[in-house]
């Protein structure tokens, strides 16, 4: 009965082992899957910190590189602010000296003074310098004289620039488009006026003078309208220009008071002195254009 009481308990804890070994072997297999997965995100987050420290350095390569340009950009401004502060004392020095240069010259006189375009002026003597002109007085009177058409000696004297001069021109006769629309717009709001000394010219002298006048008129809107066209280029490509009859174009009509080219404004004002001159020609000549 022991031998037999001895086997059954054998046989019974080797049931029960393997019984345990049975429930430990699944707990087992799932420790291990679970495992496998926290290892496989410990290796993706791993992989992800590896990618972040490399993203992380070529930002660092980055900002170093922008911090080296703008420092350089830095250094340019002050580069470029100290070179425009000099350019400005250099002109201030300049307009100085060529002023001197033009006052040192009233007074100066010639025997004989040959001008380039032929002219032969005796006992001459210049009485005054502007950017444009010499007023000379000579042995037969006054004359005033474009610098352009002077001579080499004079242009370098006076510090003769032609930009300077055809800009001074300009504003000239935007100043005179300008008194001359003042004194219409006066004219119509006050009474009747006299007629001018003027008037009493021949109608055939007048008519020819205000031609002159129309016409020198017309080539300063053409210029004036060119100067701007090339400094607005794409606001005015595309726009209809007539350089027979500037003050006609579509372009000064369709932009009236408006701003949205700058400097219209003064294409507006030589229109508006044309259309004054073709006003008083068409009162002696209905058929002038």
């Amino acid at each position: 009965m022991t031998r037999h009481l001895t086997r059954t308990l054998s046989a019974t804890a080797a049931a029960l082992l393997l019984l345990v070994g049975c429930v430990k072997k699944s707990e087992y297999d799932a420790l291990q899957i679970e495992n496998q997965a926290l290892q496989t995100r410990v290796d993706q987050t791993n992989h992800l910190l590896v990618q972040s420290q490399a993203d992380l350095s070529t930002l660092q390569v980055q900002m170093q590189q922008f911090l080296t340009v703008q420092a350089q950009l830095q250094k340019t401004q002050q580069d470029l602010t100290q070179s425009q502060n000099e350019f400005k004392s250099l002109k201030t020095q300049f307009d100085q000296f060529r002023t001197q240069r033009r006052s040192a010259m009233v007074g100066k006189k010639f025997p004989v003074l040959n001008l380039e375009d032929g002219k032969v002026l005796r006992e001459a003597e210049i009485t005054a310098v502007s950017v444009e002109h010499l007023s000379i007085r000579h042995a037969d009177g006054l004359v005033k004289v474009a610098l352009a058409k002077t001579t080499p000696d004079l242009r370098w004297e006076a510090c003769y620039d032609p930009q300077e001069a055809k800009e001074k021109s300009r504003e000239n006769l935007l100043v005179n488009a300008q008194e001359m629309q003042a004194r219409r717009v006066r004219e119509q709001a006050g009474p009747p006026q006299t007629p001018a000394p003027a008037a009493a010219m021949p109608a055939r002298n007048v008519v020819a003078v205000l031609r002159t006048q129309l016409a020198s008129q017309r080539q300063a809107l053409n210029r004036e309208y060119q100067a701007l066209a090339a400094k607005n280029p794409s606001a005015l490509r595309g726009a209809e220009w007539d350089s027979s009859q500037p003050e006609a174009s579509p372009l000064l009509n369709t932009l009236s008071g408006s701003r949205a080219v700058l400097g219209i404004s003064r294409l507006q004002s030589l229109r508006s002195a044309i259309q004054a001159t073709l006003q008083q020609l068409r009162e002696l000549d209905p058929a002038a254009r």
